[in-house]
């Protein structure tokens, strides 16, 4: 059975397990331990590769050559061979993805769901690695992503009893019959609605205000495929409602988006990819609301196509077809925290993912490299906590600077097309080979508006009665280049004073005395 992990829709409120596989009595996922072979290579899980043809016929991997289409070197993407990718490359087609809302698009979700692949937690497409951060949820939801990692325990049936007649005091018979209906340690949403209104007029705000956040989560960050039920252990972070607002929900939201990946984020794919599905902007959007706001995914605005076209349009992807940053407008209501580059593990109880911005450099707008290979550590949950509260030791360090959004180094997209499965879709026999597109960087420039042009050469008035002219002119050349990429690439907020600071001293590294404007690379967009 072909089995895919990750994103829950917390961002464009999707479903993610289904009913069925939430009957387990400990429904919580428990931390994955990696086995003794793949500790040694330095992987989660080792694969199982019995009956395996030799000959790199379809649907086997070769012992020397890796799979058809790729991966060539499966070092990395372990579990390839139960990919859901390499099914569909194969020829074992599956359905669209069933999506219990009416807000999500079946077609444009199911073809990401494709490309996830959990042993690096990214997005694989032909361009290179993407996936949602850390930032990306504090924007496009303005949940806190600093603060503690919740911590709890998984629940069995009685325990959910229990914390049913705690938290929400109804009856041991009223838990143990919602239980049984809901078959397992969850409760029905439409019950929690019911209880809600029951305890509002019986003036029990506490006990109400837990119905009420348990239902919330319930319907937006921790969903599930039912699109009805709910997992009571989450009630657990509402057992001091003086302290619930002190967790990172944040971080909680990406754990379960990472663990969940069955729906992923309509929002965050209008973000990044604004050429693959033509998206709708709300009038009404002001910046100061959260960025998933400012799209309209309502069943009147999606213009919905199958999941075969889509894999089409990005298996064409390119690099500039790609929003490598798209919340340079939105910093200045929520700026950019530097805990989103935090490297390592995030837990949400017993749940357990990895957080990898190394793979994923262009987000931050740093040249990407070739990664080195993923690495589970294993942690306890104390020691993942720990890591999380000193986080400045476990941050990402900062790179070279891209010159133009989505640069890679020379050897990073051979690397990439060796390890990875960057198309989905098979070309037609007569059609000639896909290769990794050639690392030429003015490819890679935005039309048609120019980016800032930087003269190394300074007027000769100023140098021309220094000593040590030459090298003067070449450090302020320098400087203006570096100034330009961090203007270029919206590393600070337009209209702020930092940015007209940088500007002016952009002009005068440039010998530029006019008060004329600079004018800025900007992004291109489908509304």
């Amino acid at each position: 059975m072909v089995r895919t992990r990750g994103l829950g829709c917390a961002l464009g409120a999707g479903r993610g397990r289904g009913i069925s596989e939430d009957m387990h009595e400990a429904d919580v996922p428990l931390r994955r331990r990696p086995t003794a072979s793949a500790q040694m290579t330095g992987a989660a899980d080792a694969v199982q590769t019995e009956g395996v043809a030799t000959d790199g016929s379809l649907g086997s991997p070769a012992a020397d050559e890796g799979f058809p289409g790729g991966p060539r070197d499966p070092s990395i993407l372990i579990d390839f061979a139960e990919h859901v990718a390499h099914s569909i490359w194969s020829g074992r087609e599956r359905p669209d993805l069933k999506c219990s809302v009416i807000t999500t698009d079946p077609g444009l979700i199911s073809a990401f769901v494709e490309r996830w692949h959990r042993e690096t937690s990214t997005f694989h497409l032909p361009v290179g690695e993407l996936t949602i951060t850390l930032d990306d949820v504090a924007s496009l939801l303005h949940l806190p992503i600093t603060s503690a990692l919740h911590t709890f325990k998984p629940l069995v049936t009685s325990d959910a009893i229990r914390l049913l007649t705690e938290l929400l005091e109804v009856s041991d018979e009223e838990a143990t019959l919602e239980t049984r209906q809901a078959g397992g340690p969850h409760v029905r949403l439409g019950w929690l609605r019911d209880l809600y209104q029951s305890q509002c007029s019986t003036r029990r705000w506490v006990v109400a205000a837990r119905t009420y956040l348990l239902h919330l989560v319930g319907c937006t960050l921790f969903t599930n495929k039912s699109s009805t039920h709910v997992h009571v252990v989450h009630l657990e972070a509402f057992r001091d409602l003086a302290q619930t607002g002190g967790f990172a929900w944040g971080a909680a939201a990406l754990v379960h988006m990472y663990d969940h990946l069955n729906d992923a984020s309509q929002c965050w794919i209008y973000e990044h990819f604004p050429t693959v599905h033509t998206s709708v902007v709300h009038d009404a959007y002001d910046e100061g609301s959260p960025r998933a706001c400012r799209w309209l995914t309502g069943k009147a605005h999606i213009t919905g196509i199958k999941g075969a076209p889509y894999r089409r349009r990005l298996d064409a992807l390119s690099v500039t077809d790609v929003c490598w940053m798209p919340y340079g407008e939105h910093q200045r209501v929520r700026a950019f925290d530097l805990i989103s580059s935090y490297t390592g593990q995030l837990k949400w109880g017993q749940i357990v993912v990895y957080v990898r911005p190394k793979r994923v450099l262009r987000q931050f707008g740093y040249l990407q490299t070739v990664p080195s290979p993923p690495v589970c550590d294993s942690l306890m949950g104390d020691d993942i906590d720990d890591r999380w509260l000193n986080f400045p030791d476990h941050l990402v360090p900062s790179r070279e600077l891209c010159v133009v959004p989505g640069q890679v180094a020379a050897d990073y997209m051979e690397w990439f097309f060796r390890i990875s499965h960057p198309f989905v879709t098979r070309t037609e026999e007569t059609a000639a080979p896909r290769h990794p597109p050639p690392p030429h960087h003015e490819e890679f420039v935005e039309p048609p508006i120019p980016e800032v042009s930087v003269a190394t050469d300074l007027p000769t008035h100023s140098v021309v009665h220094c000593e040590g002219c030459q090298g003067m002119a070449q450090d302020l050349g320098a400087i203006a280049e570096d100034l330009e990429r961090v203007i270029n690439l919206r590393m600070v907020t337009e209209g702020t004073d930092l940015h007209d600071i940088m500007t002016c001293c952009l002009r005068r590294a440039r010998g530029d005395t006019t008060d004329g404007s600079l004018r800025l690379c900007q992004r291109r967009r489908i509304d």
